[in-house]
């Protein structure tokens, strides 16, 4: 523990302490963006002296002194043979000085990364602090006090959540701020631990469709939280007039993954944005043209504009990660945060750009469609998974979906095909054309997703709901015939 994190833990000097550091929590972030980006420059020049010699940077013909837009894109695939057979004259340090990270899963697989120590920590310390002041901010000032408690619903290491959590215990990078409850209990006991205790939190992370769905429905009065972290972010935009009206204060996200590690802070001007933070990362983007394809041209943080949808590749500044595809794609919303003081761009989630229904290749509806259409025709749902089954010679949208509601399969099938024929002129044609219903409903017993979920042993449990692992679906459905 440093010297600081120890003055910290005496009461009289950490209230002091938490207050200096409230007054410049986003002092990074009010920094004109040209002069961050310049001193990205710098830090990137560094990286590249580093990786020149390796294996990863000679595959990427990386040199001291090489412009950033002259390298390849990269993606899982061109690192993974590095990830899975380490080797140390492959990477910029020392093996033991790398952090083995796995990512959730929701993508429909399992992946390895070797993240770099060095780049988890300053993530917690540079990233991680001005990310729960602003959680904590309500628009006029950041009211965390020395003491409070924050309810973190994490999976525990080798998920990146749960080992940045850790070092960030072991190391009190937090120490003026109690964290609950232990990272290393099942999906169950978090839910009900904060069921349970409540009236003890005042801040709390965790899912949207978690806390809609079973937080709310357990809890029968309002919470007053001084801040309520998302990261499902699509259900707590969709939900956003219920969620604050529960917890007694606007819902705020950030962006973040295994490969970025925590890369954003929240806006507190705009609902659901968040802002990339610089020295994370450099960030490029290509702008989407159309659902199939993204534009080949890129653009940097100061070139984005208000409105468009962007595919982002991520490089990182400490680690070998370069100009690396994440597969999602953001909407920039603004161009700034006034209350933060930062010309920074605002972004939102927008959807993940390999994870789409496909049907007849007539149309692609993403899981924002599917949230929306669910939303809008008044069905309640406590989670659900949507892939492609083929019937007849028709391509059909299946819908594995559990109902807080008593709707029957049909009036869920009815109600979705009207949102979507409505709202997608592509699935409109589709159904016109070949003069069908698109959509397919089963419906999976009362407790099957808790159930689900309770199962997903070392997990951050997420329903994947969009084209699930046969396995996981085979699994899911055994699960609701147990209850039939």
């Amino acid at each position: 523990m440093n010297i600081l994190a120890k003055i910290m833990q005496v009461p009289t000097f950490g209230k002091q302490m938490l207050n200096s550091l409230k007054k410049n929590a986003f002092s990074a972030f009010q920094v004109p963006l040209e002069k961050a980006i310049e001193k990205q420059t710098v830090s990137l020049q560094s990286k590249f002296r580093r990786m020149e010699t390796t294996e990863i940077g000679k595959k990427l013909h990386v040199l001291s002194g090489t412009n950033l837009e002259t390298v390849q894109f990269t993606d899982y695939d061109f690192y993974a043979p590095f990830y899975d057979n380490p080797s140390p004259s492959s990477f910029m340090y020392p093996l033991e000085d790398y952090t083995r990270v796995k990512t959730s899963g929701t993508t429909g697989k399992d992946k390895w990364f070797l993240i770099p120590k060095k780049a988890m920590r300053a993530s917690l310390r540079e990233t991680g602090l001005p990310l729960i002041f602003a959680a904590f901010h309500d628009g006029h000032k950041i009211t965390m006090e020395y003491g409070d408690t924050i309810y973190l619903s994490m999976g525990p290491a080798p998920y990146i959540s749960g080992a940045s959590v850790t070092m960030g215990s072991s190391e009190k990078q937090v120490p003026f701020l109690n964290m609950v409850p232990n990272i290393n209990l099942s999906y169950k006991e978090k839910i009900e631990y904060l069921i349970l205790n409540y009236k003890k939190i005042d801040a709390v992370w965790i899912n949207a469709s978690t806390l809609v769905n079973q937080v709310m429905p357990a809890i029968h009065e309002p919470l007053h939280l001084k801040g309520l972290m998302l990261l499902d972010d699509l259900v707590a935009r969709a939900y956003n007039k219920e969620i604050a009206e529960f917890a007694g204060v606007q819902p705020k996200t950030a962006y973040g993954s295994t490969e970025t590690v925590a890369c954003s802070i929240p806006s507190v001007q705009y609902l659901m944005g968040f802002i990339f933070d610089p020295r994370r990362g450099v960030y490029e983007f290509a702008k989407i043209e159309n659902k199939e394809k993204s534009d080949k041209a890129v653009k940097g943080l100061s070139d984005v504009q208000v409105g468009e949808i962007y595919r982002m590749y991520f490089t990182s500044l400490l680690g070998e990660l370069t100009r690396y595809s994440t597969a999602i794609s953001f909407r920039c919303i603004a161009k700034g945060d006034d209350i933060l003081f930062s010309d920074f761009p605002v972004f939102e989630y927008h959807s993940r750009l390999d994870k789409a229904i496909s049907l007849t290749n007539y149309t692609r509806i993403t899981e924002e469609e599917l949230l929306m259409a669910l939303k809008n025709a008044g069905v309640q749902w406590v989670d659900f998974t949507a892939k492609v089954d083929r019937e007849g010679g028709y391509e059909q949208l299946h819908l594995y979906i559990e109902l807080v509601d008593h709707k029957s399969s049909k009036e869920v099938e009815t109600a979705v095909h009207r949102q979507l024929y409505v709202n997608d002129g592509d699935y409109k044609m589709l159904a016109d054309t070949y003069g069908y219903v698109p959509v397919r409903v089963s419906l999976l017993s009362k407790g099957t997703v808790a159930k689900f979920l309770e199962q997903a042993i070392g997990v951050s449990p997420k329903m994947c709901r969009i084209d699930m692992k046969e396995s996981e679906l085979d699994r899911l459905i055994s699960l609701t015939k147990e209850k039939a």
